[in-house]
């Protein structure tokens, strides 16, 4: 099976999802359309705050329901664009958008298939919790990114740490003792059926998408690779994803998030 034919059904399954996730948001809509509310985490705003928004042009690749980008256009983005491949979802971020009088371009596209108008139009690419699971060609995403970027760009990623993949998920997981279920090396693809729902946790005959598991080095390794500098590396207790909740409440907890920021060279 080729990237497209992964993103295709990583498409289907999520317009399948959205309105499961619109349903379970609407205290979302009425915070996003308060001045001073921000989704992203207090860390995450840090290092954006270090990198420098104020002015930039922003760039989110997996933006979903783009609640990211509407925080990052309030902390003072000149611009901020979400590219997502989810019509649906792409739906969604541009009625957040309006209901919070924010002004964000949303873009519904496979993000190794963004339009070369984009080519050098950011200042930061923004990645966050549940993007690069999606994606079947991580080299190619970090090449993407920097298609985009500017010279001096930075490329910011705030996502699940990889050794989540060794566990189950909240919701599969149900009340079973949490165990390692996967090994860390395993690189074959994951099938799941049970749905997308990690705003509401239900699970339902969902259709067919594949997740694909990245350990620390191959992610630290093609964004080098793609022509970046590392200049930070986070590792966080921070359960970005909702989906180990009861793994993130346990008082020995391992990494559940990371955060990486490089500079396009």
């Amino acid at each position: 099976m080729n990237t497209t034919n992964y993103t295709a059904l990583a498409k289907a399954a999520f317009d399948e999802a959205a309105p499961l996730h619109w349903k379970a948001n609407d205290q979302l809509r009425k915070s996003l359309a308060s001045g001073d509310y921000n989704c992203l985490s207090e860390l995450h705003r840090a290092e954006l705050e270090a990198i420098g928004i104020e002015g930039r042009d922003v760039a989110q690749f997996n933006c979903n329901n783009g609640r990211e980008t509407i925080s990052i256009k309030k902390m003072g983005a000149s611009s901020a664009v979400g590219f997502d491949i989810s019509e649906e979802f792409v739906k969604q971020a541009k009625e957040l958008a309006l209901s919070a009088k924010v002004e964000c371009d949303f873009v519904c596209t496979d993000i190794y298939e963004i339009q070369d108008c984009y080519d050098q139009k950011f200042d930061l690419v923004m990645v966050t919790s549940g993007a690069l699971c999606f994606m079947p060609d991580l080299r190619k995403y970090m090449e993407t990114a920097k298609r985009v970027l500017r010279n001096g760009g930075v490329l910011n990623i705030y996502d699940c740490h990889p050794i989540v993949d060794m566990f189950e998920m909240d919701r599969d997981r149900g009340e079973r003792p949490l165990q390692f279920v996967r090994s860390y090396f395993d690189k074959s693809p994951m099938r799941h059926t049970s749905g997308l729902d990690y705003v509401g946790g239900t699970t339902y005959e969902a259709k067919e998408i594949f997740y694909f598991h990245y350990t620390m080095a191959d992610i630290l390794n093609e964004i080098i690779a793609s022509g970046f500098k590392i200049v930070n590396i986070q590792e966080t207790p921070e359960d970005l994803s909702q989906a180990y909740t009861k793994v993130a409440a346990d008082p020995i907890t391992p990494p559940l998030s990371v955060m990486v920021t490089a500079v396009k060279e």
